[in-house]
């Protein structure tokens, strides 16, 4: 009886041992498949749309199965589509620019220069987009229509232009400082307390003849010469200033002042009578203190051909020549030193309309010059002279 149930148990064991080897080795086998399917390389096909743009993964092919097989064909996951528009930075229509490497490229740079002859679709239609959706915004503005007609956009542009010319026609683009200009000057007498000049302002350019209109002597014996003071550097102002352009009067020196900057025509001392017309030119030049590229008897010759000096310019003492060619020496000698401003004390007193007249169309010529510009101011008491400038201030009574 316990053979038997020994030999029954045997083959109970034996059963157990083979039923577990069995499922050993099916386990093993099963795991042994699974770790070569996990194994196995997956190929995905990728496909963009030049439509859209989007990128679209339509199946993927088990390398292991047949092709043509049906359980081959995997079906499109939505995690591989969202990890290729991870990848790519365009597959899902999304316009986040794409990362750039250490050199600055961007994945789209280095996939163009890896091969030259294919370009970005996605990138492209990114583009696209970006550039429909600015025309739309600028057509919304009413700037820029894409469907506006040629000559409507013509006729607006007339329009912008004129308006512009409009608000600016009147206006000073670029303000520059006057070649000579008097800012609130005002002079007062200390013995009577009279303001000769009160407040006054000018502002002269170069290339244009001006006119300061004062009282003559005998209405005011003080105006006159206390003005042509203070234009020439003689007298300072109580108050306010006398510019040459940025640099004030007060604070140049005199052989500055009058050997460079200003040139004067006086009515009295004008030129040496003792000296004929080359040598008055000539003295000018040497008291100025400046250096010429030419020499100074070829320059003085030069100043008064331009003046219209007929006489002979050396060897006839000035006291022996008419008022009106002594009044051309003097302008020859105003314009020795290059100054960019003349001013002249009543030039055509003492001359007959003839004489006059052709000293008034020199000095316009001068100021009307291009090379060198000048201005030139003319103060006088005459409302003829006054007329022949471009432009005209009056000092009050």
């Amino acid at each position: 009886m316990s053979e038997k149930h020994d030999q029954v148990d045997e083959t109970v064991t034996d059963d157990k041992d083979e039923a577990v080897g069995a499922a050993t080795e099916t386990t093993a086998t099963e795991t042994t498949d699974d770790a070569a399917k996990e194994a196995q390389p997956v190929e995905f096909s990728v496909v963009f749309d030049e439509d859209d743009g989007v990128a679209q993964v339509p199946y993927a092919v088990d390398d292991v199965d047949d092709a043509d097989d049906d359980e081959g064909q995997v079906p499109f996951d939505a995690d591989d589509a969202d990890d290729a528009s991870e990848t790519d930075g365009t597959a899902d229509g999304d316009e986040t620019e794409p990362a750039a490497d250490a050199t600055g490229d961007t994945t789209a740079d280095r996939a163009a220069d890896a091969n030259p002859t294919e370009t970005s679709a996605a990138a492209t239609a990114a583009n696209a987009r970006r550039v429909n959706e600015t025309l739309a915004l600028a057509a919304q503005d009413g700037d820029v229509s894409a469907h506006a007609d040629p000559n409507e956009i013509k006729a607006s542009v007339r329009r912008s232009e004129h308006a512009l010319d409009n608000q600016v026609g009147d206006r000073v683009l670029l303000k520059s400082y006057p070649t000579f200009s008097l800012n609130h000057a005002t002079t007062t007498n200390r013995r009577t307390g009279r303001h000769v000049l009160d407040d006054v302002s000018i502002a002269c350019y170069a290339g244009s003849l001006y006119a300061i209109r004062v009282l003559s002597d005998e209405d005011d014996p003080e105006q006159r010469v206390t003005l042509m003071e203070v234009l020439g550097g003689f007298q300072i102002p109580t108050a306010g200033t006398a510019m040459t352009k940025s640099s004030n009067l007060a604070e140049l020196e005199i052989n500055e002042l009058r050997g460079h900057r200003l040139g004067l025509v006086p009515q009295r001392y004008a030129v040496r009578g003792d000296l004929d017309a080359e040598a008055n030119v000539r003295y000018a030049m040497d008291a100025s203190g400046r250096t010429y590229l030419k020499p100074k008897p070829v320059i003085a010759r030069e100043l008064l051909e331009r003046v219209g000096f007929n006489e002979a310019t050396s060897g006839k003492p000035m006291r022996d020549l008419a008022e009106v060619d002594r009044r051309r020496v003097a302008i020859a000698r105003a314009l020795s030193c290059e100054a960019e401003t003349v001013i002249l004390d009543e030039p055509t007193k003492g001359l007959d309309a003839a004489d006059a007249s052709a000293i008034l169309d020199l000095l316009a010529s001068i100021a009307h010059a291009r090379d060198p510009k000048r201005a030139v101011v003319i103060v006088t008491a005459s409302d003829e002279v006054a007329d022949a400038a471009d432009q005209v201030f009056r000092l009050a009574d």
